[in-house]
């Protein structure tokens, strides 16, 4: 819903306040104050509605019998609203992206300069046009403390060489372009995508000094540097060649390191002071810079992390996280609580001992979720990498291993094959729940599988069981 228009400046006759008010302010309560002595205040109305969430301090003037007034109107906070201001409110858990398809160009190089130097008492003097800079290329490096691909912009340039000038003076060369990247992240190609260089047939791409093109053109120097060129061009764009091949399976972030080069930039043309010779005295002509490079990017995030825990949904796996690390994911009585992907850091309280594991934590999966039901299996590519799974079973549910069943079934065995197993019975503090864990516990047994009962929002002491056994699980502990 649209927030409602406000207006600073409002007339009209104090029998219709309430009225008017009620259209255009879709006020909660209007407190009216006297502005001269000589006149009555207003008095204090009431108007309800329950469409406006955020609390606004707005002034308004009235005109009434050619006496000005005014009245503070207060938005106040409804039940159960936020009354944090809208500019001041933090973004949603919507900001979290993890699959980006991004358009990305290198720069072109800058084209060589065509000039001679000029002396007093000389009237042409040797060329020294400088050469072009070098296109800008862009970079990607996977940093600790991203945790989303929602910065990155759909559409990224660096930026093209600047041209030579006279005076032997080169051009600067493009300005880089680094995306930043959560470690995780894995880069490929659009497969409908060609990285190819849009460059002149091998030969050409020359500047001409004005007028001079047709000149240049006919002479023999000119069409022998031409077959130079036709050689240079050739071994440029095999050294391009090496430098533009991107893998076929991409490329995989899984640790923080320095920039990774994606798209080289355009080699900078020549000046014309190069093509200075004996026989070549007054070169008027460079070459141009050579061109740039575009491509389509899929961006994929796939978190790092130990394990992950998988679940049905309202099953306890955000509260459970909260139990056992520091992560505060949302949580609350209602299904799809948790709607973005969550990691959390575990240290284990050994003496013996300092290491660490993650948990991911990832929105619950219902039955059909291969089908794009509920909210899909898009966010099992969080879990793919982890060690071990965590299958979180809530014992309130009527049938805990038809629920098991329906998450093993949604999983499929490609992505429980490897990896070590743990079952955790969240809501073990609820009555005649024994009779619902003993068929859970003998199904688990059948596979080899250990089933722990926790009571994550209590904090027992079964949380720091349930820690060590974790551990295990993800091969920290032995």
């Amino acid at each position: 819903m649209a927030r409602p228009k406000i207006c600073r400046f409002l007339r009209f006759q104090q029998p219709n306040i309430d009225v008017y008010l009620s259209r255009h302010l879709q006020t909660t309560s209007l407190q009216a104050t006297r502005h001269r002595s000589n006149h009555t205040p207003l008095a204090p109305t009431l108007i309800s509605n329950s469409s406006l969430p955020l609390t606004i301090y707005q002034q308004a003037r009235f005109l009434q019998d050619e006496s000005f007034y005014t009245h503070n109107i207060t938005l106040q906070k409804l039940p159960g609203q936020n009354s944090t201001p809208y500019k001041r409110r933090k973004k949603a858990d919507s900001n979290f992206t993890d699959i980006m398809v991004v358009k990305l160009s290198s720069g072109a190089g800058g084209d060589g300069n065509v000039s001679f130097l000029r002396e007093s008492g000389r009237a042409k003097g040797p060329p020294d046009g400088g050469d072009g800079g070098d296109g800008g290329s862009v970079y990607v490096q996977p940093v600790e403390g991203e945790t989303s691909l929602h910065k990155i912009r759909k559409r990224v340039v660096a930026e093209s060489g600047r041209g030579g000038s006279s005076s032997q003076m080169n051009g600067r060369n493009g300005i880089d372009v680094i995306i930043k990247v959560p470690v995780g992240t894995h880069i490929t190609l659009s497969p409908d995508y060609v990285l190819e260089r849009e460059n002149p047939p091998h030969g050409e791409g020359w500047i001409h000094l004005s007028g001079f093109k047709e000149f240049n053109i006919e002479r023999q120097f000119f069409k022998d540097l031409k077959k130079r060129k036709v050689l240079d061009d050739r071994a440029q764009e095999r050294i391009e060649r090496i430098q533009d091949s991107f893998p076929p399976d991409g490329i995989d972030l899984t640790r923080p390191g320095p920039p990774v080069l994606l798209l080289k930039g355009g080699r900078g043309g020549l000046g014309n002071q190069h093509f200075h010779t004996p026989d070549i005295r007054n070169p008027r002509f460079a070459t141009k810079g050579r061109a740039g490079l575009s491509g389509v990017f899929r961006f994929e995030l796939k978190l790092l992390a130990n394990l992950g825990l998988v679940g049905l949904p309202n099953a306890g796996k955000s509260t459970l996280l909260r139990a056992i690390s520091n992560a505060r994911p949302r949580i609350g009585h209602w299904q799809f609580t948790t709607l973005t992907p969550s990691v959390g850091t575990i240290s284990l309280d050994v003496a013996t001992t300092d290491k660490t594991f993650t948990v991911a934590d990832i929105p619950g999966i219902i039955a059909g979720a291969n089908l794009n039901r509920g909210m899909g299996t898009d966010f099992l590519r969080h879990i793919e990498r982890a060690g071990g799974l965590v299958f979180v079973i809530g014992l309130d549910s009527e049938d805990p291993v038809a629920d098991l069943r329906v998450l093993m079934a949604e999983l499929g065995p490609e992505r429980m094959d490897g990896k070590r197993i743990l079952v955790v019975a969240t809501k073990a503090d609820l009555p005649h729940t024994k009779v619902k864990y003993d068929p859970l516990v003998e199904f688990t047994k059948q596979r080899s599988w250990r089933t722990i009962p926790v009571c994550a929002i209590r904090k027992s002491k079964d949380i720091e069981i349930l820690i060590r056994v974790m551990a295990e699980t993800a091969g920290i502990l032995k």
